[in-house]
């Protein structure tokens, strides 16, 4: 019983075997066909499915700050579709995030050659070379971006940047310029360009840029250049109006304070110009240009030693702030510290002041 209760086992076994082979052979080939489309849309659907959640996990480790994390669910993701251009550019934005340029660079190529139309990996192209301190590169991309998106205004405005940074200023306007042609409200272009001619020391058409960047964008920073702009030109009350301006869309906009008081304080306001030094250095008590123009006030006033605190905190600040230390050996002098006062003159001549060393002759050989 027991021999034959086992051949009967495989005799039913084979049997099922068999009999499976005998059902696939009934099929068409249509039929087949079929069968194994949708085994392969199948298989395909897990492979999307795991390219999905390696990407969505990736953009979650760069939104985490997590880089390395983010670049290895993104190679991942490529391992898997060699034409994601999404995965290149956000492992490109990884890399740039860690300071590896160069590789992000190839990323952002790789991106562009997938799909040309992606022109944000040109766009960071262009940044990356920036961040390399590669200006001439950086300009070229710019260039090569906007010949293939003439649209792109930030392209136009980034490099009158690299050229402001220059002290290229003619040419800083003509890619302002551009950027504003481009897009008429640009505020930021329309700005910078004023900053040129301002440096250019051509205020009229520096104020008239701040007046059009102040209506498409009023905020404080437009408010307190056009203001500066007045200031340069010889127009204080104006000045004094727009700084007013930077300060009420701002309050704590120290440098607005600072400046609007040094506009009083060249009106002999002297009470209002001390105001506002004092609420600059409210703000911001390391602000070493307030304390010095406090200083100015406190020693207009023949108070010395009040002159003396703000004159030592703002050389702590910036140590080779040769009017600062100017004006320490004046007051110096004044307290009777005649070394300390021709120490200061020394130094500060040292650091290219010409009337220190008028002082130092004067007062100490």
């Amino acid at each position: 019983m027991k021999k034959y209760f086992m051949s009967v086992v495989f005799t039913m076994g084979f049997f099922w075997t068999y009999g499976q082979q005998e059902a696939d052979s009934t099929l068409t080939s249509e039929e087949i066909q079929f069968r194994d489309s949708i085994a392969a849309i199948n298989t395909n659907n897990v492979l999307i499915q795991e390219i999905q959640e390696s990407y969505n996990a990736g953009t979650e480790a760069f939104a985490s700050s997590n880089f390395k994390e983010a670049i290895t669910y993104f190679e991942s993701v490529i391992v898997l579709d060699s034409a994601n251009a999404d995965a290149y550019f956000n492992k490109g934005l990884s890399h740039k995030e860690l300071k590896n340029y160069e590789v992000a660079i190839s990323d952002f190529e790789s991106t562009f050659s997938i799909d040309d139309s992606y022109f944000d990996a040109i766009f960071n192209i262009a940044k990356c070379y920036e961040l390399l301190n590669d200006k001439e590169l950086a300009l070229s991309t710019y260039d090569r971006l906007l010949s293939i998106e003439p649209s792109r205004a930030e392209a136009a405005y980034n490099q009158g940047v690299l050229y402001y940074l220059q002290k290229d200023y003619d040419n800083a306007i003509k890619a302002y310029s551009k950027a504003i042609k481009i897009d008429p409200s640009y505020a930021y272009a329309l700005n910078d360009r004023g900053s040129c001619f301002r440096a250019l020391e051509d205020y009229d058409k520096a104020i008239a840029d701040y007046l059009e960047a102040s209506k498409n964008d009023p905020q404080a920073f437009i408010f307190n250049n056009l203001a500066s702009a007045y200031r340069k030109a010889g127009y204080k009350d104006q000045a004094i109006d727009f700084y007013t301006k930077a300060i009420q869309s701002d309050a704590n906009y120290e440098m607005a304070y600072n400046n609007r008081g040094t506009v009083y304080f060249e009106s002999e306001n002297y009470d209002m110009a001390l105001k506002d030094f004092k609420k600059a250095i409210e703000i911001n008590s390391d602000y070493s240009m307030a304390l010095c123009n406090r200083a100015a006030i406190y020693h207009l006033q023949e108070h010395y030693t009040g002159a003396l605190a703000d004159l030592e905190k703002a050389i702590k600040l910036q140590p080779n702030n040769a009017t600062a230390l100017l004006n320490r050996g004046i007051t110096r002098e004044m307290l009777r510290d005649v070394d300390g006062a021709c120490q200061d003159w020394q130094k500060a001549y040292q650091l290219g002041m010409e009337k220190a060393n008028e002082y130092y002759i004067n007062n100490c050989e």
